[in-house]
């Protein structure tokens, strides 16, 4: 009977994942139309302004608020480009990745989890609660609005082999009472608590330091299709992997490698899991 109710949690998770990977493809569709708004609002206000309108030619208020810029919860460390994580933008050198487990601690050492699919990062599942694997600094905290089912939470490494390197815990977590952005966390120490069955479970791993973007997001590593296809980023992969030899449960890997010609997708049966 345990089994049974284990069973129709994992389904209420994944038809929820699957809704919200359409609500995020969405999101996107109208971020890039609002984009495209205001440059059509740019290139209809400038000829007034040219002409001899000046500072009196204004537009009109609704055309002021949508050039507005949205606002985002306040980072410590943005949005200049952090020196040791340089992504496929060439902004700086990359984050080294580095599984070193001699310099950190097993984040889910206080936790009981059931380890779930590898994609971005890390999918678990379970109870407990979730620590900084290493000195840190908390530069992300948001319970909603973070484009994510739930809270985004982020540190940046402070020394050992990923020293410079970003870190989330995503999801169905709840932070630690008094977390804040700026605060600086010692190796071990609690970051947030996981919620019990939650509809998504909890996702954890290396994160851009921009927004609540991650790390193979920002580095081309993901795509909806991969997202679709249950196929793993070589970011989600590294995580794991350090997660496993910090003597933790590493992800599973559940869909295959793309195969040369494939055009972008796996070829072979579609997974019947969906996904986020």
């Amino acid at each position: 009977m345990i089994a049974g109710t284990i069973d129709r949690d994992r389904e209420a998770r994944r038809h929820f994942r699957r809704k919200t990977n359409a609500a995020r493809r969405w999101k996107t569709l109208l971020i890039v139309a609002g984009g495209l708004g205001t440059l059509a609002l740019l290139a209809a206000t400038l000829p007034s302004l040219f002409a001899g309108g000046g500072a009196s030619a204004s537009a009109p208020a609704t055309q002021v608020n949508a050039l507005r810029a949205p606002a985002t919860p306040l980072r410590s460390d943005a949005p200049h480009p952090n020196p040791g994580f340089g992504l496929a933008t060439g902004m700086a050198r990359k984050c080294p990745l580095v599984v070193q487990p001699s310099e950190y601690v097993n984040p889910l050492a206080r936790a009981h989890v059931m380890p779930e699919r590898i994609d971005q990062g890390v999918d678990y599942a379970g109870s407990g609660s979730v620590a900084a694997i290493g000195l840190a600094k908390v530069t992300y905290v948001a319970t909603d609005g973070t484009g994510w089912p739930g809270t985004f939470i982020e540190y940046r490494l402070l020394d050992g082999a990923d020293s410079g390197c970003y870190v989330y815990y995503a999801e169905g977590v709840t932070p630690a009472r008094g977390l804040h952005v700026g605060q600086r966390v010692r190796a071990g120490q609690a970051i947030a608590t996981i919620i019990p069955f939650y509809e998504t479970g909890i996702e954890i791993g290396w994160a851009a330091g921009s927004s609540t973007t991650t790390y193979a997001a920002k580095a081309k590593q993901w795509t909806p299709t991969d997202d679709a296809d249950n196929i793993p980023t070589p970011a989600g992969a590294s995580f794991s992997a350090l997660i496993a030899a910090l003597g933790g449960p590493p992800g599973k890997t559940e869909g295959g490698p793309r195969p040369p010609g494939s055009g972008g997708r796996r070829s072979g049966t579609r997974r019947a899991r969906p996904s986020r």
